[in-house]
């Protein structure tokens, strides 16, 4: 790859996580062609500490897209608008790398999908920054069939205090607001660990959920700030299976913090995060002969190079099977919608009750 001129890339938004982005385009190689935010300041904030004085900037990511010389673009905005920026970076002819989650509907999603296809171009969507890590070695311990047939998988992330606009990125109120996020914490952390799980067992149809949210701890924001989102969220997930998910995922609780991923299997099981050592269990052959089997092991490389530096093979035409893909964030949004609806009305939701999927 070093003879190969380097990846070219427009960055469309700059707000608090964009300095992360083009953190990593230095440590991946990738060049910074272009910034644009509808704030001007906040681009020229980031060329001054990223970027060249010549470095181009923008206020309307439609006259970014019309530079010749962009391989891809970076999609770092609000959620409400992933998809309409996108949709026109595709027919722009880029290549899209965009922020979780990918989109406010299952309808929205769809689109991004067909017009993936229809402009041959390679999008990737940040809920993948989890896969990496212990993550590596819980796929491998899958692949290799030691878990046997996996029945149950949960997870449970609960911080003590961590709502952004109100708690942490004190300026980021778009978090709180429905409109523009679609969500609260399924939106924001829920996604990381639905594409993990997901994507550890193969991203599995899921035939009905059962959902409750509940928002109501104390805060402090102007009376102009909206905050209509979930702090916690928590739903069970059937598939055609035996396999059942239990996701419980809060921005705020009077508890200690969890972080834990539990995968059951017939034949042995997993735990990995919230800092505890990555755990296998099994019984070695016999009942009752129980195995714990431990690694300390970290990985160096964080999950968004992992994300860029595969991403950036497909662009160039080697596509390992880069994630996530629109394909596998449609099954996202489906999940993170079902889950919505049966807490809004209080009872089991099917994919029958979104529309045609």
């Amino acid at each position: 790859m070093t003879d190969q001129p380097p990846v070219r890339a427009g960055l469309i938004g700059c707000g608090s996580i964009s300095s992360s982005h083009l953190k990593t385009y230095k440590t991946c190689g990738i060049e910074l062609a272009a910034l644009c935010d509808r704030d001007i300041s906040r681009a020229e904030a980031q060329r001054d500490e990223f970027g060249a004085p010549e470095t181009p900037i923008f206020d309307d990511h439609r006259e970014l897209l019309q530079l010749p010389d962009i391989d891809f673009v970076t999609v770092a905005t609000p959620v409400a608008a992933h998809v309409p920026i996108t949709v026109d970076a595709l027919r722009a002819g880029k290549h899209v790398a965009c922020e979780k989650p990918s989109a406010l509907t299952v309808q929205e999603n769809q689109q991004v999908v067909r017009e993936a296809r229809l402009a041959g171009k390679k999008v990737i969507f940040f809920s993948s920054r989890m896969r990496w890590g212990m993550a590596t070695m819980a796929r491998e311990y899958i692949n290799n069939g030691e878990l046997g047939e996996i029945y149950r998988v949960d997870v449970q992330y609960w911080r003590r205090r961590g709502r952004p606009g109100i708690d942490i990125i004190p300026d980021a109120h778009w978090f709180l607001d429905m409109e523009r996020a679609g969500g609260g914490v399924i939106m924001d952390m829920g996604q990381y660990f639905m594409d993990l799980v997901m994507d550890l067992v193969g991203w599995p149809d899921i035939t009905s959920v059962y959902g409750a949210t509940f928002r109501g701890h104390d805060y402090d924001l102007p009376a102009d700030v909206r905050f209509d989102v979930e702090e916690h969220c928590t739903f069970l997930a059937h598939t055609d299976g035996p396999l059942t998910f239990s996701f419980d995922m809060a921005w705020i609780a009077h508890h200690e913090a969890k972080n834990c991923i539990s995968i059951l299997g017939t034949e042995g099981g997993i735990r990995l995060g919230g800092g505890e050592p990555f755990t296998f269990y099994q019984d070695k052959g016999a009942p009752w002969r129980w195995v714990d089997t431990t690694s300390s092991w970290k990985d160096r490389v964080g999950g968004g190079e992992h994300a860029y530096r595969e991403f950036i093979q497909a662009v160039r035409g080697d596509d390992t099977g880069v994630g996530t893909t629109p394909e596998q964030a449609l099954k996202l949004t489906a999940l993170t919608q079902m889950a919505f609806l049966s807490a809004a009305e209080n009872r089991v939701v099917t994919p029958a009750d979104l529309g045609a999927l």
